[in-house]
């Protein structure tokens, strides 16, 4: 796909979720949704790399005052995180779902009040909120890892979000 109709289709969504609501029901763009060459699993890193590039580009060209963010789900498992992480980290540990844009108001990322979320009873007391950092990545202003179980699940949820 062209890169034009790329950002385009990236506009487009960021407009509606900043304008409609859709920031508060946390409305997010699929990358393969962007271009479908992104769908498959060894283009995911790039492709999320790459539309996490011209999102913030597209939030500065627009003055949104919010954070750009690139999800990805990983498969629930332990593993020992880093403050510096490498995609060849996160690569064998994405799940099936390919990875997704997210607007935030600055201040309200995920994971960045947990204490919040176990008090509201969202999510269960032992949710875990790590930092990260990532290298040559554009745009890249922090990074975190979450792992948390919505309250009353008995399935923990394994994510890392890159913020620009």
């Amino acid at each position: 796909m062209e890169c034009k109709d790329r950002i385009s289709a990236i506009e487009i969504w960021m407009l509606n979720v900043s304008q409609d609501g859709g920031i508060d029901r946390y409305d997010d763009l699929h990358i393969d949704s962007i271009d479908p060459e992104w769908k498959s699993r060894e283009a995911r890193i790039s492709g999320g790399l790459l539309a996490f590039q011209d999102a913030v580009r597209t939030r500065d060209k627009l003055t949104l005052p919010v954070t750009v963010a690139l999800g990805l789900s990983l498969i629930s498992e332990n593993f020992v995180w880093s403050e510096t992480v490498g995609f060849a980290q996160l690569r064998p540990r994405l799940d099936w779902t390919p990875p997704s844009l997210y607007l935030f108001r600055e201040g309200e990322e995920p994971g960045t009040d947990f204490d919040q979320a176990i008090r509201d009873g969202l999510v269960d007391p032992d949710a875990v909120s790590i930092a990260f950092n990532l290298v040559d990545v554009p745009g890249f202003r922090a990074g975190r890892l979450l792992r948390f179980r919505r309250t009353g699940s008995d399935e923990y949820t394994h994510s890392a979000f890159l913020f620009g």
